[in-house]
């Protein structure tokens, strides 16, 4: 058998990447026909994958018919002038995408297309390492925010607690049982009623997205992603495997209407960010939220609601979870430490049904064996010590002091026509210009003003939002804000001037 290397952080499926190794080796007649190919534990062993992906590979090279498996015996390159003269095609699999994407060549031209744009994007977002900029692309937390001695004090109240256990992989790859219960009161104070049960720990969202990429392509869901999004949760579940079907959103929330062409009640994953959306900076509304979950019900799709933001809302209301309407049964809850806290401390949390959240243990124990239980008992340290809580007051007020220098700068400096969201919490809005105009053309315009933003087609995995940008506010002080958007507006008043354009494939139009 030949080597597979893999680049798990290219951006491509691992599964695409596996079979078109494999498939390139067949046809250079690196292997033979009759050649047996490991077993799919074995080669998932020896590549770091899991059986799963091996699996999806061999279903894509089976209906191409250039490999075959027989029960009991194993699985073989087939003999591909054989297989031409037969006047039978092989079946299709199969799959938990739409069928035209399913297989063939129509799916490896659509991924492929789909992973070009993405290339030159990030390729061009490259413009923005220049030093000197004033950068309102970063959405992380302010490490000033951070008091000195407060990651020392916090660790030894873990250790003087329970030293002892954090040795071992811990108690249980759900997570040490005192965090979980201590999560689950806090929660249940916001209206949820759950116990620690409902709880498994995870390292950072990242991977409570990763675990149920997992359990989704075993279970044969189809997976949706609301748009536009943080484009490392479709990506995780496009490493997994899956083919991720988007739609589309508002200041609202989801559009519902755009959920009619998922009406064929396949089973299917939704993931959505509720609260202080991730770019938008918007909440989903109250009468879309019970469509929403109306509609999930009738068509068997579970939700994955990313609440990462939930701790740090400035001002209005606060609001129930999501989850307390939908019920555990058929929505699952994702957040971490890493946005209201430091990114750092990899702790991240998932919340759902309790017998769900067990099965979901495999998958956790597949991975790592269990979150560290040393950073599971600094995280315990600091939200029963009260320094997490004396944390987010002061990062409450820092944040929105930040907010609100963007919106008046915005006001300020952008010509008309152009408009933004009001986020009460987060650290990202949305703005958007009159249609016609590309936010590419405008980052390359804005990138000589000493200015770096995310364009609009950075935000979903299918580029659209051409006319649209997100502003990140968290990592820049009052001062930068300022002047960082006075040379922004200048940049959007140099860019409407000219008529406004298709924008095409590139995003770029008549506008460079």
């Amino acid at each position: 058998m030949i080597p597979i290397k893999i680049k798990k952080n290219s951006g491509e499926a691992l599964y695409v990447q596996i079979r078109d190794a494999i498939e390139k080796a067949i046809k250079n007649d690196e292997l033979k026909a009759g050649e047996q190919l490991p077993a799919v534990t074995t080669l998932a062993s020896d590549i770091g994958v899991t059986h799963s992906t091996i699996r999806r590979a061999f279903e894509d090279l089976s209906a191409q018919g250039l490999i075959g498996s027989h029960v009991g015996r194993g699985t073989f390159v087939l003999d591909r002038n054989k297989q031409a003269s037969k006047e039978v095609s092989p079946a299709p699999v199969k799959n938990t995408v739409s069928d035209y994407r399913s297989n063939g060549e129509s799916s490896t031209a659509t991924r492929r297309l789909r992973m070009g744009i993405s290339k030159s994007l990030e390729a061009l977002m490259e413009l923005a390492k220049r030093p000197g900029l004033i950068h309102f692309t970063s959405g992380m937390p302010d490490p000033a925010l951070i008091e000195n001695g407060v990651l020392e004090r916090i660790t030894k109240d873990a250790f003087k607690t329970s030293e002892g256990q954090y040795y071992t992989y811990g108690e249980s790859p759900l997570g040490l049982k005192a965090l979980r219960e201590e999560l689950a009161k806090r929660f249940n104070s916001d209206g949820m009623d759950i116990t620690a049960a409902n709880i498994l720990i995870t390292n950072g969202s990242q991977q409570a997205a990763s675990i149920l990429a997992q359990s989704a392509l075993e279970n044969r869901q189809r997976i949706i992603c609301e748009t536009p999004c943080w484009l490392g949760i479709p990506r995780a579940f496009g490493a997994i495997g899956h083919w991720v079907e988007t739609v589309t959103r508002d200041k609202g929330g989801v559009i519902i209407e755009k959920l009619e062409r998922f009406n064929d009640n396949h089973p299917a994953l939704l993931y959505l960010c509720p609260e202080f959306h991730h770019p938008m900076g918007t909440d989903l509304s109250p009468d879309r939220q019970t469509q929403l979950i109306n509609w999930a019900n009738e068509q068997r799709v579970d939700l994955l609601a990313d609440q990462i933001f939930h701790d740090l809302r400035f001002e209005g209301p606060s609001r129930k979870s999501i989850l307390t309407e939908a019920g555990k049964k058929s929505c699952f809850i994702m957040g971490s430490l890493s946005k209201s806290f430091m990114v750092g401390l990899r702790i991240g949390w998932l919340i759902g049904d309790e017998e769900r959240i067990k099965a979901l243990c495999a998958f956790k124990r597949s991975i790592d064996l269990g979150s560290p239980p040393l950073m599971q008992g600094i995280a315990l340290a600091l939200l029963k010590s009260g320094e997490y809580d004396a944390h987010l007051k002061k990062a409450r007020k820092h944040y929105k002091v930040r907010r609100d220098t963007m919106i008046e700068s915005l006001e300020k400096n952008m010509p008309e026509g152009v408009t933004w969201t009001r986020p009460n919490g987060g650290f990202h809005m949305w703005v958007e210009l009159p249609r016609g105009y590309s936010s590419i053309a405008l980052f390359l315009h804005a990138i000589e003003r000493g200015v770096a933003f995310s364009p609009g087609p950075m935000q979903d995995p299918d580029h659209r939002f051409i006319n649209a940008f997100r502003l990140s506010y968290s990592s820049v002080t009052p001062d930068q804000v300022k002047k960082g958007i006075k040379a922004l507006g200048e940049a959007v008043k140099e860019l409407l001037k000219g008529t406004p354009s298709e924008p095409g494939l590139s995003g770029l139009g008549d506008f460079i």
